[in-house]
């Protein structure tokens, strides 16, 4: 998030402010989708047929030309398109051609461009920064911010900040926090990875500042009883701490994709073989956390209908084409996403898409790990990197239960994306002292 990319001097205090008051607006604006504090009660404001609506889009273009033209006057594009390379471009050529293609193209195109945009600020933001410090004292106040809002939500505003019985869906939830945020499934997830960050400013010589962000993050996780993220959240960490430490790469890379594969088996893989159902259940009861092996097994069947292609980018759940998959009744067909992002991925631009998406996110920074191992000098480069491994193994476990890889603005999705986007700028450049 800090690097010397270029020779180029420092912006100096006028554009390290101004660089810092963009990280935490666009971080802000896109962990609640322009949308804090958003009423469930009211149908209205659920029925957003392409999730984005005006004020959302006119935010997220006005963050992604702000990037974009800090980023040039800078003078790193060069830098920038270095870091998102050939895998990302491959994934929006081939997203769009599916769009096209698709029963709703300028829906899916409306979507896939939202996607974009949410892309290029998380590679841009990064090179807004000259140094270390800068970038922690923004991205601290950021989600100082979100932790802050969440618990005033829910004293002032309780109604607005956490799940009740009033609200038009899923009123079983009632109780569960969520604070600035729409649904206790994102509060969770990003409570978890403010939590990383925490641990980053307390190692990064801020203890005081880290261990207040650390158990308010861990509090909110509590509250929000997102299961799936209390769950991972100590496997993460440890996986950060194993594979930054490992001398072996070969161990480095079992670890990674052991995590993130064994959790896929556990998951999807016990619908795909029901055999592993019994051995699974042994050590997880319900590895599906509250049925989702229903929508898993939908997704599966609307994957082999369309393996190639998909149906186009975010439209299967929400545009009636799961009818033309789901068996009449099915409670399945009401769901809004498939619960896995990975299936998720397939649905919309087909096998090919979700593996041109894999190489992006997964072997990638994979690749991005092993190379600035090889480099570290410091125990803060060491914290700084298992922050950075922690979000972005994060991002890919939970993505075994949730439907937040590539998902345009998700909250989680953008976390974890900003440090996929460090780890590709790292790899190329020093990290700045």
């Amino acid at each position: 998030m800090t690097y010397a990319l270029t020779a180029r001097p420092s912006a100096g205090f006028a554009g390290a402010a101004s660089a810092s008051a963009l990280l935490v607006i666009a971080a802000l604006v896109i962990w609640t989708q322009a949308q804090p504090f958003a009423s469930l009660q009211d149908y209205g404001s659920l029925s957003d047929p392409t999730q984005s609506n005006g004020w959302r889009r006119l935010s997220t273009i006005a963050i992604t030309l702000a990037c974009a033209g800090f980023v040039w006057m800078r003078g790193r594009f060069g830098s920038l398109a270095g870091a998102a390379g050939a895998w990302l471009a491959a994934v929006f050529v081939w997203f769009a051609l599916a769009a096209v293609f698709s029963p709703a193209p300028g829906l899916a195109l409306n979507r896939l461009a939202l996607a974009a945009s949410v892309v290029l600020i998380a590679y841009a933001l990064p090179l807004l920064f000259d140094r270390f410090e800068p970038f922690l004292a923004a991205y601290g106040v950021a989600a100082s911010a979100a932790i802050a809002l969440s618990f005033l939500g829910v004293l002032a505003v309780p109604e607005l900040a956490v799940h009740t019985a009033m609200d038009v869906v899923e009123q079983g939830l009632a109780g569960d926090w969520r604070g600035i945020f729409k649904h206790k499934n994102d509060l969770g997830p990003m409570a978890a990875h403010f939590a990383f960050f925490g641990l980053l400013l307390m190692r990064a010589g801020r203890p005081a500042w880290g261990a207040w962000i650390l158990a308010s993050a861990l509090v909110l996780l509590a509250m929000s009883g997102a299961k799936s993220a209390a769950l991972l959240f100590l496997p993460a960490l440890a996986g950060a701490a194993i594979i930054v430490r490992a001398r072996s790469a070969w161990v480095t890379v079992i670890v990674a994709l052991g995590a993130i594969g064994g959790l896929g088996l556990a998951t999807v893989g016990t619908v795909l073989v029901p055999g592993l159902q019994g051995a699974v259940a042994a050590v997880l009861p319900d590895a599906s956390f509250t049925g989702r092996s229903d929508v898993w097994s939908l997704a599966l069947d609307a994957i082999g209908r369309a393996p190639v292609a998909g149906y186009g980018y975010a439209l299967f759940w929400d545009t009636s084409l799961t009818y033309s998959v789901a068996d009449t009744g099915s409670t399945a067909a009401l769901m809004s996403h498939a619960h896995n992002g990975f299936l998720e991925t397939a649905i919309a631009a087909g096998l090919p898409g979700l593996v041109l998406v894999l190489m992006w996110t997964l072997v990638m920074p994979l690749r991005h790990i092993l190379a600035i191992k090889r480099g570290l000098r410091s125990a803060r480069e060491r914290a700084f990197l298992e922050f950075l491994v922690a979000g972005w193994l994060f991002l890919m476990m939970i993505s075994s239960f949730e439907a937040v890889l590539f998902n345009r603005g998700d909250a989680i999705w953008f976390a974890g994306l900003v440090s996929i986007a460090c780890l590709a700028l790292w790899s190329r450049a020093p990290l700045a002292r």
